[in-house]
């Protein structure tokens, strides 16, 4: 039931941004041009003087085309991390990133928990963007009890932006995961089981705010079948200089295959060593049961132009992609 639910908000948010931005298209410019007439013959060896007048009709302005997106000679990191909402904003077109974490998680009873995470994406249009994260190392030790080491699940995204901001929308986009069960459930690192994730994202900038505002949809599998869950997420970012923002946020709701509730409070912030570079660290506090209490947080995010050429520009295939 729950599942159906997810399904059916999901399909209702994307219908109205649709609806909300849908306008008319805007007529041609037009500009009136002049004419200058010159007499036919001059007087005394004098220059004749033009005159102005009025042409008789209107010819359409002339329309510059914008720059290929995908071939900007500029490359600018654009971070997902260290936050859990993530962004309408995609990867840029033809840019290749990775981002590199480390977090620690007490687990109470003096164990403690950490993990190395990385991601990569790709930006595959303006509009969409590919990823594949995976959880590199998990290692829990501590309090007495027998250390453990592994490697977590993977993950593989596509997140495609259908709606622009503009001045009464928000951008508006969506992204489906798909989980790859590496963990060993065994050593409580993962289920063992595929897991779907479905993410509706709307954006806003205002002013020196940004404000990213998630609902989360998992449907995870279990050996009794699949149970689905839907989250919701509210993240803020104020730029404090050109090269400094931070970051305040709040996540929670049900959590599939268990009746305990999620709820997470996250504060943490962002610095741009350089534009293709952007380091960050955060610290989150739950306030349910049922997770580790506390989180600590440290990564990097690099972005780079590969040696391969973007999706060709032109076929029905790259339009329909965003291209």
């Amino acid at each position: 039931m729950r599942i159906r639910q997810c399904a059916a908000l999901f399909f209702g948010l994307a219908g109205f941004a649709a609806v909300l931005d849908a306008a008319p298209a805007a007529e041609t410019p037009k500009e009136v041009v002049s004419t200058v007439v010159v007499a036919a013959s001059a007087k005394d060896g004098q220059p004749v003087e033009p005159v102005l007048t009025r042409a008789a009709g209107v010819v359409l302005a002339a329309s510059q085309e914008a720059p290929d997106a995908c071939l900007l000679a500029e490359v600018t990191a654009n971070p997902t991390r260290p936050n859990w909402d993530t962004s309408a904003s995609t990867t840029q077109c033809g840019i290749i990133e990775t981002d590199y974490g480390w977090m620690s998680q007490p687990m109470g009873s003096g164990v403690n928990q950490w993990m190395l995470i990385s991601s990569m994406r790709y930006g595959l249009t303006p509009k969409l963007d590919l990823r594949w994260g995976l959880t590199n190392h998990i290692n829990q030790s501590g309090g007495g009890t027998q250390s453990l080491e592994g490697v977590g699940d993977q993950w593989l995204n596509a997140r495609y932006r259908f709606v622009e901001q503009s001045k009464w929308m928000p951008a508006v986009a969506f992204d489906y995961g798909f989980k790859i069960p590496m963990a060993n459930p065994a050593k409580g690192f993962g289920s063992g089981f595929v897991d779907h994730q479905f993410a509706m994202i709307a954006s806003r900038d205002l002013g020196k705010y940004h404000f990213d505002f998630n609902t989360v949809g998992t449907v995870v599998g279990g050996k009794q079948g699949h149970d689905g869950a839907a989250q919701f997420g509210l993240a803020l970012t104020r730029s404090v200089t050109p090269k400094l923002s931070w970051i305040a946020e709040s996540y929670g709701g049900p959590q599939p295959g268990t009746s305990n509730r999620f709820g997470a409070a996250f504060a943490g912030a962002s610095y741009i060593l350089r534009q293709t570079l952007v380091v960050d660290g955060a610290y989150s506090r739950t306030y349910t049961a049922g997770s580790p209490r506390q989180q600590f947080l440290f990564g990097f995010t690099f972005a780079m132009r590969p040696s391969f050429s973007p999706l060709p520009k032109g076929s029905s295939f790259a339009r329909l992609l965003g291209r």
